[in-house]
């Protein structure tokens, strides 16, 4: 390497490597990076502590967390109860044998939890725990592949992008950071506000997570108009405000 990596290069590295090979010993790693075995460990730990990965094997080893953790970024305890009640709900509106974009995210991450894996799914993710929990229950999952750049593990850039233009799904299933009626769905990070842009047009039907804290939100990075999506799915304390807001460019759904 012709320079020394900087911390958060090597994570995302590491996070790539062992969501391809599952477990990977730290000796190896440590030469791969031109680092320390005491660096890498310490860089595994912090993983850890993220959920992203977990030590096994007397910590010789490090491998993709293949539980609910993984799903769960620091984002996931606001609103935490209401974003399961909302992926709950969402994974019943899903029939046997669709093709499915998920976008990444703490509330798709409940979303993913509750699908079925008697469905026969196809399901087309660039998020790497999204991947890997649901390849691990059973699914027929596709990864975007692509450079991971954000704090969900996402993958990004053109090969995710051109990747998801191979492929044409029943539904796209995002979250989302805003939901306003002058600008539409919104999100604070350009990565994955061009991942759900490009899901929103290669589907038929697209549904987005989103709850209270979402309404008329204006976040950075522009993802699609309101009259792009055709559900809305919220909790039943949200269903006026989002109503409100949308204007009926969309329709709003509640759990039942």
């Amino acid at each position: 390497m012709s320079r020394r990596l900087l911390s958060i290069e090597r994570h995302q590295i590491i996070v790539e490597k062992v969501s391809v090979e599952e477990a990977i010993d730290f000796t190896t790693l440590a030469k791969e990076l031109n680092v320390s075995v005491m660096t890498v460990r310490r860089d595994i730990r912090e993983l850890e502590k993220q959920g992203y990965l977990k030590l096994t094997r007397g910590g010789a080893y490090a491998q993709i967390a293949r539980s609910t953790d993984i799903l769960l970024s620091p984002r996931a305890e606001d609103q935490g109860e209401d974003k399961t009640i909302i992926g709950k709900y969402a994974a019943s509106l899903i029939e046997p044998g669709e093709v499915i974009f998920i976008g990444p995210g703490s509330t798709t991450a409940q979303f993913v939890q509750y699908l079925k894996p008697d469905l026969n799914l196809t399901v087309i993710t660039a998020s790497i725990p999204h991947a890997s929990f649901l390849a691990a229950k059973g699914f027929k999952v596709i990864s975007t592949g692509g450079e991971i750049a954000t704090d969900d593990i996402a993958q990004t850039g053109y090969i995710a992008h051109d990747n998801i233009k191979r492929f044409f799904a029943s539904k796209t299933i995002i979250g989302t950071r805003g939901v306003s009626k002058d600008v539409g769905i919104t999100d604070i990070n350009s990565e994955i506000a061009q991942l759900s842009t490009l899901m929103v047009a290669q589907a038929e039907q697209v549904l987005v997570l989103a709850d209270i804290s979402k309404v008329g939100v204006k976040a950075n990075y522009a993802v699609c108009p309101l009259a792009d999506i055709d559900e809305i799915i919220t909790t039943q304390d949200a269903q006026a405000a989002f109503q409100a807001e949308c204007k009926d460019q969309c329709e709003v759904l509640v759990s039942k």
